[in-house]
C-alpha cells in the first residue's frame, strides 16, 4: 500500500513550477480493467467537454495519492518544453540510463532518475523553456553516440523520449508521460527519484537545486546536428480509398462518428459500443488513425465487431471456399 500525504498549496504550485508547461492533461482510472490495463483519459470539464486545466488543486490530490495523471510536454503555443524526459522500461533499461546521467553530467547538464514499474525515467530541466525540436536533436544524438537504443528506426525495445514530437498543432496534445511522486494505479505504488528521501517535499527540493539547462548551452551542444535520418518523423499523406473499395462502398466509421479533438495520430471519438453500454461518458474512447481512418481502436476493449454491431453495420464474414 503507498503512503498518503496531505502537501500544501504551495507544495503543488512548486510541483506546477518544475513540471507543468500546458494546463491540459489526462487522469489514470482508479482501478485496471478487465485486461488488466489501467488506461488514462483526456481530463474534461463534464459541462462543455473541453480539456479541464490543471490547477494545484489537482496537483495537491496527485501528489496525496488520491488521483493520478499524465503530463504533457509541448506547449502548443509555443512548441517548447520545460523538460525533457527519457523513459527506460527495457531489458538493461536502469542501466542505460545512468550512462546517459553520467554523459550528461559531462556537458554539465544534471539529470534526475525517477524509478519506474518496469526500469525508469530520466528527467532533464530547463531554465526556460525550449523548442521540443532542439532537444530532441540533443537527446537522440547523445543517446546513439553512447550506443543506447531508441526506438524507432526499426527499434521495437529501447529508450522513449519526451517529448516525441518536435511540435504539435492546435488542438493536438502531443504523448503524455506520468506525473513524478503520484501513485502508479496498476501497482498501487509510488515512484520516487533516486538520491532523495521519500516523501514529495525532499523530491522537490532535490530537484530544484538541479542545474538547469539554459538555451544558449542547448545551441551549443547541438551546433551542426540534426535529428538522426531514422528518426525524423513521416511527412504526412492524407488518405485516399482505392476506386475498387469506393464502389463496393467501403465502410467509413467517419460516417458514424463525430471527433471531439485529436493529437499527432488519431482523432479520438466517443465509442459506438461504450454508448450502447452506458460507458465512455467523456466521449472520447475511440481512437481513429487520422492518416488512415480505416483503422480505429477503443482504448476501453470493445472489439471491432462490438462497434460495427453497435452501428448497425457489423462486420461481413468472410466466405469458405
Amino acid at each position: 500500500m503507498y503512503a498518503k500525504f496531505s502537501v500544501s498549496r504551495d507544495t503543488a504550485n512548486d510541483f506546477i513550477r518544475l513540471f507543468v508547461n500546458r494546463r491540459a492533461y489526462s487522469m489514470q482510472a482508479q482501478k485496471p480493467l478487465p485486461n488488466g490495463k489501467v488506461p488514462y483519459f483526456l481530463a474534461r470539464d463534464w459541462t462543455t467537454k473541453q480539456p479541464k486545466p490543471l490547477d494545484a488543486d489537482v496537483i495537491r490530490m496527485h501528489l496525496n495519492g488520491d488521483v493520478t495523471i499524465n503530463l504533457y510536454a509541448i506547449n502548443p503555443e509555443t512548441q517548447r518544453c520545460k523538460w525533457v524526459a527519457i523513459d527506460g522500461d527495457f531489458d538493461g533499461a536502469v542501466e542505460a540510463l545512468f550512462k546517459l546521467q553520467w554523459e550528461l553530467k559531462q556537458d554539465g547538464v544534471e539529470a534526475a532518475i525517477e524509478a519506474s514499474r518496469r526500469g525508469g525515467h530520466l528527467w532533464i530541466f530547463a531554465e526556460t523553456p525550449l523548442l521540443a525540436s532542439e532537444c530532441r536533436i540533443y537527446i537522440y544524438n547523445l543517446a546513439l553516440k553512447l550506443g543506447v537504443p531508441i526506438v524507432g528506426g526499426g527499434l521495437k525495445q529501447g529508450i522513449e523520449v519526451f517529448p516525441k514530437q518536435d511540435q504539435i498543432e492546435e488542438g493536438e496534445f502531443g504523448n503524455a508521460i506520468r506525473a513524478p511522486l503520484g501513485v502508479h494505479r496498476k501497482t498501487n505504488r509510488r515512484y520516487w527519484f533516486y538520491d532523495a528521501p521519500t516523501e514529495p517535499l525532499p523530491q522537490l527540493a532535490y530537484l530544484n537545486g538541479l542545474k538547469k539547462l539554459t538555451e544558449t548551452e542547448l545551441r551549443s551542444f547541438i551546433q551542426g546536428m540534426t535529428l538522426p535520418e531514422n528518426y525524423k518523423p513521416p511527412i504526412r499523406e492524407p488518405y485516399v480509398p482505392s476506386p475498387f473499395r469506393e464502389v463496393q462502398q467501403e465502410f467509413r466509421i467517419l460516417d458514424y462518428v463525430r471527433p471531439k479533438t485529436k493529437d499527432h495520430r488519431n482523432w479520438w471519438a466517443p465509442c459506438p459500443s461504450c454508448r450502447q453500454a452506458g460507458r465512455d461518458k467523456s466521449g472520447d474512447n475511440l481512437a481513429i488513425q487520422i492518416a488512415n481512418p480505416r483503422y480505429y481502436k477503443c482504448w476501453a476493449g470493445c472489439s471491432a465487431d462490438d462497434i460495427r454491431s453497435a452501428l448497425g453495420q457489423p462486420l461481413r464474414k468472410k466466405r469458405m471456399a
